[in-house]
């Protein structure tokens, strides 16, 4: 069973959702899945797949660039049935001026 591939323009779109998350609160880390990045921007739970992608897509090939304005420092399988995936996520230094 593969994953849900997400193109470049969507993986921008979700970037800066979770950059607005972390500017928005006021953090520059937090653990968070990527439902709770849906429901802060009350988008339907079919955004969470496409977020869930990105975040994946970013941790599975170890990508730090600071053009999407965050890194992923480690995951937590949720329960015991590794889905969805509590994501320790950084913000970039510099990442404001990015949005």
């Amino acid at each position: 069973m593969g994953s849900m591939r997400t193109d470049s323009k969507k993986r921008y779109l979700c970037a800066s959702l979770i950059c607005n998350y972390l500017l928005k609160k006021n953090i520059t880390r937090a653990d968070v899945t990527a439902r709770d990045i849906a429901k802060f921007h009350h988008l339907p739970d079919k955004a969470c797949r496409s977020i869930s992608a990105m975040l994946n897509f970013l941790y599975s090939n170890r990508i730090r660039e600071t053009r999407f304005g965050f890194y992923i420092l480690g995951t937590l399988a949720f329960k015991k049935i590794d889905y969805p995936h509590h994501y320790i996520i950084q913000l970039i230094d510099g990442a404001r001026g990015l949005l």
